[in-house]
């Protein structure tokens, strides 16, 4: 999940807990140094025979100093806290919206998705040709896509995507500029170059990159010129990659990002904060569409059948897998005896499960072991179960001892079988 964090920077002047603090520890203390002068000032008049009043007033002082540090304390850790819990506030306020966009009838999806991309790290920055310790921070949001063309091919061997945006900038000047708000909106132009995908696949992930993107503003009282460019063909690498999900809606989950380098150049305009100012700032950061599609793996099978048998003969086994999101499950089986069930087809997930039976040749003790992975790749611990084939008994009668004994009756045996029709 892309989330940046916005620090906070707050002085002692501007926390209101802060100047409660400081107001209760000078009350505190003028009131300690009146009780002082006042049994000071009795101590003088009785002539300085009364020194139990002395030490009752030092007393009263030392308590309310205790008092006063105890208030700090108890102050300075309730302002930690509300520190902590703005910082919460404010990363959930910049969590990136989830992007989801409909199948476009071919296995796959139409790029670029109809979702915003935004800075998931730090913001764009003009630095140079202002003060030092002075810059204007730009928080951008490339959103609003018209003008889509899609070309097959391109450097990548994907397509080539061609389209206009609005870049939307939230403006904030620091240093010699703080007070400086603005909110621009800057129409840009994008040339982006994807790799192959396979349409079909339930999640599919491959490299981009942008070409070109230009933007330039025009018409504005602070900034008399202001362009950005971005992209490799003016040797400002910006590599990317997209990843489509299919969900069980049927829909694709569009996890995408840009590690941008990008190029700002500005001049301020006359009668205007930025009067006097110009330069060009060549910084990276980093562009992210959508998040991660988030997705738990199934559980380790169980596997259900005889623990013991015979060699040769053929057992079944039910392997069971519960997929936590519902989706559907494959197998891998290894028998234990260096045979192994490849992946099977797709299957729901639980009860009744995948039944397969198999045979052990000799006897032995074998460990079946199997795991499974949901249609998204993710899978399982490995489940296993022992199973044991015996030696097969050799049963002796009586009736086999004696004719062990007396082998020349074997032959005889074998006559009366045949005349009687039984061999």
């Amino acid at each position: 999940m892309a989330v940046r964090t916005v620090s906070i920077v707050r002085t002692t002047a501007e926390s209101p807990i802060n100047l409660f603090f400081f107001l209760i520890s000078g009350i505190l203390s003028e009131i300690c140094i009146i009780v002082l002068y006042t049994i000071n000032q009795i101590r003088n008049c009785k002539g300085g025979k009364n020194m139990r009043n002395k030490k009752i007033g030092i007393i009263i002082c030392m308590m309310l100093l205790i008092t006063n540090l105890s208030v700090s304390a108890s102050i300075e850790e309730e302002l930690t806290q509300s520190d902590y819990l703005i910082d919460e506030i404010e990363e959930i306020l910049l969590i990136i919206d989830p992007c989801i966009v409909p199948d476009n009838g071919g296995g796959t999806a139409d790029l670029p998705a109809d979702c915003p991309y935004e800075s998931s790290e730090d913001p764009f920055y003009i630095i140079n040709g202002l003060p030092p310790d002075t810059t204007i921070e730009l928080d951008p949001i490339f959103d609003d896509f018209y003008n889509i063309v899609r070309t097959p091919g391109g450097p990548l061997g994907g397509e080539i995507l061609e389209f206009d945006a609005t870049l939307g900038l939230v403006v904030t000047g620091t240093g010699d500029l703080t007070g400086f708000n603005r909110i621009l909106s800057v129409p840009v132009s994008f040339e982006i170059n994807t790799a192959p995908r396979t349409p079909g696949d339930p999640v599919q992930s491959f490299i981009s990159e942008i070409f070109q993107l230009e933007g330039e503003l025009f018409g504005d009282p602070d900034f008399c010129m202001f362009r950005i460019k971005a992209g490799s063909d003016y040797g400002l690498p910006s590599p990317g990659q997209f990843i489509l999900t299919k969900m069980l809606s049927g829909n694709f989950n569009i996890d995408s990002f840009f590690d941008i380098t990008y190029q700002i150049e500005f001049q301020g305009c006359p009668a205007s904060p930025l009067e006097d100012y110009m330069g060009t700032t060549v910084n990276t950061t980093r562009l992210q569409q959508g998040i991660e599609f988030l997705n738990d793996p199934p559980s380790a099978p169980t596997i259900d059948g005889p623990t013991t048998g015979k060699p040769g003969n053929s057992y079944p086994y039910t392997f069971t897998s519960i997929d936590p999101d519902g989706d559907d499950v494959s197998y891998f089986i290894r028998w234990g005896d260096g045979e192994e069930t490849d992946w099977t087809t797709f299957q729901a997930s639980g009860p009744p499960g995948y039944i397969e039976s198999h045979s052990w040749d000799t006897q032995g003790t074998y460990i079946i072991q199997a795991k499974a992975k949901d249609i998204y790749g993710a899978e399982s611990d490995w489940g296993t179960l022992t199973v044991t084939m015996p030696r097969n008994k050799v049963i002796i009668t009586p009736f086999l001892i004696w004719l062990q004994r007396h082998p020349n009756m074997f032959p005889l045996l074998q006559l009366l079988l045949y005349r009687f029709g039984l061999q």
